[in-house]
């Protein structure tokens, strides 16, 4: 009998360079031995310098995505990455609420490595009240934990990133993974926390230069690990190890950001 392989929802923003959003998550999804089902939530414009537009897609287009690929086909992990707006937010939303036992991995993509802003703070808000107690794993860099935080409540942009952190899962996200990437310390070490606190922490070399997409591959990589059984813990591990593997033997397309090779991720 042929067997059946794990399936991922990806909601994400489609990247022309195929460095980031929905390209990467495929890649990611793919080289982990699971089958990515894809829901264009947004159209860019960028290039591995910079995002020069966003076109979000009309919500009636991913209700009928979604519609006719669940007609059909089983989904075991959502993964969300950018939602561009609160129409598409809700077309999210409502999906998830049909299946509430289904784990959610949500990766908020609120800035482009450029600096383009993807989600006002009004927006913000709401995936915190809407999106955010839906979501199994959460997994902001340190700038994404600030803008989350501050979403929350702006007394935290005050607070430490363990509250801010801590903050989010009250808030409903059961794990929140914070990566140390933007951070200015010569290793890079990422936190995991739920509700009591920090659950585990993993500090991997800083590699040099900039990279198109990691923050994709790492939320993808967890949540192909995840749909093949693995558990949260070991999911958030073998994401990072995967994704740190890809951006190791990242290559050049251009003299702008390096490309993950998720070629060489589970190396």
């Amino acid at each position: 009998m042929t067997r059946r392989k794990p399936v991922v929802m990806v909601f994400s923003g489609s990247d022309p360079t195929s460095g980031a959003g929905l390209q990467a998550d495929v890649l990611t999804v793919a080289e982990l031995d699971c089958h990515p089902l894809t829901i264009v939530t947004s159209i860019t414009i960028q290039n591995t310098r910079e995002v020069s537009e966003v076109h979000p897609l009309a919500s009636d287009l991913i209700r009928e995505q979604v519609r006719t690929l669940l007609l059909d086909i089983e989904v075991d992990v959502f993964k969300i990455g950018m939602v561009p707006n609160s129409d598409v937010l809700q077309e999210i939303i409502a999906v998830l609420k049909k299946f509430p036992d289904k784990p959610v991995i949500f990766d908020p993509v609120f800035n482009s490595g450029g600096g383009y802003q993807f989600v006002s703070s009004h927006l913000a808000r709401q995936v915190i009240k809407e999106l955010l107690p839906r979501s199994l794993v959460v997994t902001p860099n340190i700038k994404e934990l600030e803008a989350l935080a501050e979403a929350l409540d702006p007394i935290l942009q005050e607070a430490s990133n363990d509250e801010r952190a801590l903050r989010l899962a009250r808030a409903g996200a059961k794990f929140v993974l914070v990566t140390g990437t933007h951070s200015d310390s010569i290793d890079v070490t990422n936190r995991l926390y739920d509700k009591y606190g920090l659950i585990d922490s993993w500090t991997w070399p800083r590699l040099v230069g900039d990279y198109h997409g990691s923050g994709c591959t790492l939320a993808s990589a967890i949540s192909g690990y995840h749909a093949d059984g693995s558990s949260v813990v070991e999911s958030v591990f073998k994401g990072q190890q995967f994704t740190w593997n890809s951006l190791q033997n990242g290559y050049r397309i251009s003299d702008g950001q390096l490309i993950p090779n998720r070629k060489k991720g589970k190396l």
